[in-house]
């Protein structure tokens, strides 16, 4: 037995520039309709996009306001069936934001072992206590995150969609717990996720600061999962990006495969 299915994670900028991103936005989720997704930057308005783009998708229902403001995660209903969920510390700063996990069943394999699906974003680096500091939290959160994934999965098979705002010690700390992500193990380097240019919409211009191109966005995965495909995705439409990060994309296979 075996399944084959998609995921994403997207980093969808909160409400900045929303109305005129809509469209865009809402036209992504659509055309691609992932199986399973994770975001970052979370805002109620974007809540009710998703929904609306995805009507055959489910996701994390809690009253907490993290899973409204911060991450949340969805699923095709068809595939995936949810048996618990939660918040997990992994040492942000910022109230209600940590580790958003939900464990799924298969609904059409029901002989496979269950997926946690996750989704973080780690500590931006301009942060007011890493300016003070000169130190980074990434790499502890990153340890935090991979040693509760391990605990929650037992095991089983894990997909974690972040934005790991990092390029290197934070993406070694989920090496040394286990974890891989898809381009690495298909033998391939990770175009750059983040920023988007250019927007064509609007302008995106950064005061005093060289904004480098650089790869944010990763879906880490352990356990019995196997990567077929993995892609950074382009999408514009009528000259509007859907949000200043690109999402990531890619196909798993869990189970045997010949």
């Amino acid at each position: 037995m075996r399944h084959t299915f998609t995921a994403m994670t997207y980093n969808l900028w909160g409400d900045w520039d929303l109305p005129r991103r809509t469209p865009a936005l809402s036209g992504l989720l659509t055309g691609r309709s992932p199986d399973l997704l994770g975001v970052q930057e979370l805002s109620p308005a974007a809540v009710d996009l998703i929904d609306a783009a995805l009507p055959g998708h489910a996701r994390v229902v809690d009253d907490a306001p993290g899973w409204q403001e911060h991450a949340n995660l969805w699923w095709d209903r068809e595939l995936f069936a949810e048996v618990d969920h939660g918040l997990a510390d992994i040492g942000m700063p910022t109230p209600g934001r940590g580790l958003s996990w939900v464990r799924l069943r298969h609904v059409e394999a029901p002989g496979l072992a269950p997926v946690v699906l996750a989704s973080a974003h780690l500590t931006f680096p301009g942060n007011a206590e890493e300016v003070r500091t000169e130190r980074s939290p990434r790499t502890e959160q990153a340890r935090s995150a991979a040693r509760e994934l391990n605990r929650l999965a037992g095991g089983d098979p894990v997909i974690l969609c972040i934005d790991i705002n990092d390029y290197a010690r934070p993406l070694w700390a989920f090496y040394d717990g286990g974890f891989r992500e898809p381009f690495g193990t298909l033998g391939r380097t990770s175009p750059i996720t983040h920023p988007v240019t250019p927007r064509l919409d609007k302008p995106m211009r950064w005061e005093g600061v060289q904004v480098v191109e650089k790869a944010l966005d990763w879906l880490f995965f352990n356990g019995a999962l196997r990567p077929r495909t993995a892609e950074v995705v382009d999408y514009f439409l009528d000259g509007v990006a859907p949000s200043d990060h690109k999402p990531v994309t890619a196909t798993f296979t869990q189970g045997a495969v010949t």
